[in-house]
C-alpha cells in the first residue's frame, strides 16, 4: 500500500506539473490564449451536456448556446480590456500613498509654482507621476540643502506614514521620484546629494529651523 501511494503521488506530481506548465506557459501568455482556453472549456461543457440530455437538445436550442456563446465572448473581451488597461494605468502612478488634501487647502502662493507646475503638483498628490517636471524654488537664499529638507518636510507630510522611516529599496524609488517629478533650481536632483541631504535631514529634526520648516509646510497644506 505504501509503495502504491509512494508512486501515485509521483504520478500526480507529474500530471499537476503539467498541467502547472500548461496553465502558466501557455494560457497565461496572452490574453488571446486565455479566452480561447475558457472558450473552448465553455464549448466542452455544452458537448458534456448533450451526454446527459441528448444531442437533439442541443440542436434544438443552438440558438440559446450560441447567444450564450456570443455573450460570453463578448464578457472576456471585455475582461481582457479591462485588465489591460489597468496595466497601463499603474505605469502611470507612483508607489507613494497620499493623504487625502483637498487642493482648496494647498496654499500654491507659497510654493511658488506656476499654472502648470501647480497641475503637476497635483497629479502627484492623486497618486499620479508628473508629465513635466517641476521647478521646486523654496529656500533658495539659505542654498540647496535648504531647498532638499523643505521637499523632505513636504512628502513627509504627504505620504502615508511619512518618509523617515524609508530604507533599502523603498528609499531609492522615493528618491527616484524625487528625480523623475522635480527640479531644483532648474537643475536636476541628484540622488548622492539626496542621499545625504536626507540623513542630515532625519538628524536635525528637533532643531528650530527644521520645526520652522514643518511649521510652513503644514501651512502650505492647509494643516493647521
Amino acid at each position: 500500500m505504501e509503495k502504491f501511494i509512494l508512486n501515485a503521488g509521483k504520478v500526480l506530481a507529474r500530471w499537476r506539473s503539467g498541467i502547472n506548465y500548461f496553465l502558466e506557459e501557455k494560457v497565461q501568455r496572452s490574453s488571446t490564449n486565455l479566452i480561447l482556453f475558457l472558450l473552448s472549456t465553455f464549448v466542452v461543457f455544452i458537448l458534456s451536456f448533450s451526454l446527459f440530455f441528448g444531442v437533439r437538445s442541443i440542436i434544438d436550442n443552438y440558438v440559446i448556446f450560441l447567444i450564450l456563446f456570443s455573450i460570453m465572448l463578448l464578457i472576456l473581451i471585455w475582461v481582457a480590456i479591462f485588465y489591460e488597461s489597468e496595466k497601463h494605468l499603474e505605469t502611470g502612478r507612483h508607489p507613494f500613498q497620499i493623504v487625502s488634501i483637498k487642493k482648496f487647502q494647498v496654499r500654491f502662493e507659497l510654493l511658488h509654482l506656476d499654472k502648470e507646475s501647480k497641475e503637476q503638483f497635483l497629479r502627484l498628490m492623486k497618486g499620479l507621476r508628473v508629465r513635466k517636471k517641476i521647478n521646486f524654488t523654496i529656500g533658495n537664499k539659505s542654498g540647496d540643502s535648504a531647498n532638499h529638507r523643505i521637499l523632505f518636510v513636504l512628502f513627509d507630510e504627504l505620504v502615508i506614514g511619512g518618509i523617515q522611516d524609508l530604507t533599502g529599496e523603498r528609499k531609492r524609488s522615493f528618491f527616484n521620484l524625487l528625480m523623475d517629478s522635480f527640479l531644483m533650481n532648474n537643475e536636476p536632483l541628484k540622488e548622492n546629494t539626496l542621499k545625504t541631504s536626507f540623513s542630515t535631514w532625519k538628524n536635525d529634526q528637533e532643531k528650530i529651523n527644521s520645526r520652522n520648516q514643518r511649521k510652513f509646510i503644514r501651512q502650505l497644506l492647509g494643516k493647521e
